[in-house]
């Protein structure tokens, strides 16, 4: 990461940081829209099922990606700091 002084600097990191999270989650939203405006030609019953399931399914997947994320700059500070013995625990954590 580069070092900031100025407001314009931080706001082009942001954006660089910004625009791919965006653009992953407005597909993740768009594809759930398409199956769901699919589903409904086939019948209500179908339509309801495939709603159902996408509103489980993307705060579930959104919340999982978080923690997952979450875990690269922990394992990254274990690796910079030599302490490679403590990466299998936290290994086995991300996924309980």
């Amino acid at each position: 990461m580069k070092e900031t002084t100025s407001f314009s600097q931080k706001l082009k990191q942001f954006v660089l940081l910004f625009f791919p999270i965006f653009v992953t989650q407005m597909s993740l939203f768009a594809m759930s829209f398409f199956d769901t405006t699919m589903s409904g030609h086939a019948s209500p019953t179908d339509l309801a099922g495939v709603a159902i399931g996408t509103s489980i399914w993307l705060p579930v997947s959104t919340g999982l990606t978080g923690i997952l994320m979450a875990t690269t700059p922990i394992v990254a500070q274990l690796v910079g700091s030599k302490k490679k013995r403590t990466f299998p625990t936290l290994s086995y954590k991300q996924f309980i």
